[in-house]
């Protein structure tokens, strides 16, 4: 395996995860998705809207209404396209990639929800927490902290609209 192959791997597993993120969230949000049960009912009657969308703890949806498995069909569709493109080598760098995003993703998107956050100190982190309770209030921002596919697909709202939100 070269270093170019590993470096084009992990920037090809970069976008893909980020893109598998972004479509699984916002596939979650349409009115006629059969997963909109799994996120709407679970982690939006949770946090309803921005100004209500802290806790002393994150609080996870429980049973059919856990925002978990709004995900699931989209990482095994991308683990599918990983492990059929890339040899086995980098197919398996890039989903520990993958895995590691994830988590991730996971932990600053539980951040966003607590009160008594860590990393509550940093002004890069304050405006990602308003962008996530913006998303809580209208149909943007589905990324969690890599806005690339909202600006692509049209869905990423700036700071102007945040700072009115909030």
């Amino acid at each position: 395996m070269t270093s170019l192959a590993l470096i084009g791997a992990l920037a090809l597993g970069y976008f893909l995860t980020t893109l598998t993120l972004w479509i699984g969230h916002w596939f979650s949000h349409l009115p006629w998705s059969p997963l909109r049960g799994f996120h709407v009912l679970g982690h939006h009657v949770l946090y309803p809207i921005g100004r209500r969308s802290l806790s002393d703890r994150f609080l996870f949806a429980s049973g059919w209404h856990d925002s978990v498995y709004a995900f699931v069909p989209w990482f095994a569709l991308e683990g599918v396209v990983i492990w059929t493109i890339l040899p086995w080598a980098l197919a398996l760098v890039v989903t520990a990639e993958a895995g590691v995003l994830v988590l991730l993703f996971s932990f600053v998107h539980a951040q966003f929800h607590v009160i008594s956050s860590p990393l509550a100190r940093s002004a890069r982190f304050a405006r990602a927490r308003c962008r996530h309770f913006l998303h809580h209030d209208e149909d943007v921002n589905y990324a969690v902290f890599d806005h690339c596919w909202d600006r692509v697909f049209g869905t990423f709202a700036d700071l102007r609209l945040v700072r009115r939100a909030v």
